[in-house]
């Protein structure tokens, strides 16, 4: 039976898969009209979630919806009902809901055909009636609203511009790591790395790679930035004292048994009420299996839909991420698994607009060149390093000889900076005894030390 609505409980589903997808959202976007809609308060909430996207250039989340309504009771118990949906959030569950859309649409356009038609013939215009009958079927047959997704250079230029233009226009911001020297390279005063960028680290084992990551989590969330940690290796109780002794300052030996000052307890907890918003919120693969590229995508999305959008994403590290897709790989094939893996971190990294770093191990490397003060490892110590460098808008690699490890000094390789000054060399100083990778003022020193000599 025909009917020129949607059913409530369609909608609700509709606009669920919409939240979660910027395809399926822009689908929408496109061809759904208020005349489809049953209630005011769908109405209200699809007019608000549309403008505001043609703002920001960002779909609203659950957070922002919710707040913006904060007075609209009948508006936010029908937000409850879409944060209730569960979304198959796959290519099969989007397409069944754009599918079942795509036929609605048809309906609409037939009934709207039809009116036209009998217009048409009743004017006595037959001949036009019957072009009409052969010209509208056959747009009905051949019509798709897969199209909604594509934009324009010229057509949608204007409409780019206005978002350019809008006072909370930021779609794509800057995350320093907070490592000052590496941050200059990145853009200057103010740069860093920016949202939607993939940047991966190297280094030989053991040389400082999980730290970095906690760092960079640490300096993210002091930004302001909410941040997701995966830490595939080891526990959660071993990542989260390693979290605790970098923030506070504590000597990790001294964090894993819980000896923290009175003093230092104070002052955390005047951290905490700055930083409870722009939490870290950190998973830890302590299960037989373990977790898959699909597995970090749908905790991120646990994450945005519960608490607000994401800004950082680090995966600690890439080798021990799993693909996800049902596929055995065997060694043989292990250039394709981590250029799918990488492939798909730059994916997550442009959906949920945030900065994702991740960290790979180099190959083996002779004591004689990891012990030459002048050798650094590049994209050329990396086992299949074509293919997994290309997705990625930064490379860096970690460097330290013997005597250099021994002074917690390391030499940090800018080996690709997508849009900015490559295959440059800093220096900084580490304090690993207190889970810190980098020592700002150490490393101040260092460099007025190079400038005397």
């Amino acid at each position: 039976m025909m009917t020129d609505r949607l059913a409530s409980e369609f909608i609700v589903e509709l606009m669920a898969y919409s939240l979660v997808n910027k395809s399926t959202f822009e689908i929408v976007k496109m061809y759904l009209k208020y005349s489809y809609l049953q209630r005011e308060e769908e109405k209200k909430f699809v007019q608000w979630l549309f403008r505001n996207y043609d703002k920001t250039g960002r779909i609203a989340t659950f957070g922002q919806l919710k707040q913006h309504f904060i007075k609209e009771d009948k508006v936010l118990e029908f937000i409850a009902d879409i944060s209730e949906v569960v979304v198959d959030d796959t290519p099969n569950g989007h397409e069944s809901i754009v599918g079942t859309f795509q036929e609605y649409i048809k309906q609409m356009k037939f009934l709207d055909a039809n009116d036209k038609i009998v217009e048409a013939y009743n004017r006595g215009d037959k001949e036009g009636a019957y072009r009409l009958t052969v010209n509208l079927a056959d747009e009905i047959n051949n019509f798709s609203i897969a199209d909604a997704t594509m934009e324009t250079v010229f057509g949608d230029f204007e409409k780019r511009q206005i978002r350019r233009l809008s006072e909370d226009y930021n779609y794509r911001r800057k995350v320093p790591t907070a490592i000052d020297e590496l941050d200059y390279i990145l853009g200057g005063a103010n740069g860093g790395p920016e949202t939607g960028e993939l940047y991966l680290a190297c280094g030989m084992s053991g040389g400082g790679k999980s730290q970095y990551l906690i760092h960079l989590a640490i300096a993210a969330a002091r930004q302001g930035e909410r941040v997701a940690f995966f830490s595939l290796e080891g526990t959660k109780e071993q990542c989260l004292n390693r979290f605790d002794a970098a923030w506070t300052g504590t000597l990790y030996q001294d964090m894993k048994v819980g000896n923290v000052t009175a003093k230092k307890m104070d002052i955390s907890r005047r951290i905490i009420k700055k930083l409870r918003r722009s939490d870290i919120y950190v998973d830890a693969c302590e299960q037989w299996g373990g977790m898959s590229l699909v597995d970090v995508r749908n905790r991120c999305k646990e994450i945005v839909k519960k608490y607000g959008s994401v800004g950082t994403i680090v995966v600690d590290y890439l080798e021990l991420l799993e693909v996800g897709d049902g596929i055995k790989y065997t060694p043989g094939d292990e250039r394709f698994r981590r250029e799918k893996l990488i492939r798909g971190l730059k994916t997550m990294a442009m959906e949920f607009n945030a900065v994702v770093h991740t960290a790979t191990q180099s190959n083996d490397i002779s004591y004689e060149e990891m012990n030459d003060p002048e050798f650094v490892i590049t994209r050329n110590n990396l086992n299949e390093a074509r293919g997994v460098i290309r997705p990625c808008d930064g490379f860096i690699t970690f460097n330290t000889t013997v005597e250099e490890s021994r002074n917690q000094v390391m030499r940090i390789y800018v080996d690709k900076a997508r849009e900015h000054g490559a295959k440059q060399i800093i220096r900084i100083a580490n304090n690993f005894a207190y889970a810190r990778f980098y020592d700002r003022k150490r490393t101040a020193e260092l460099v007025d030390e190079e400038e005397e000599e």
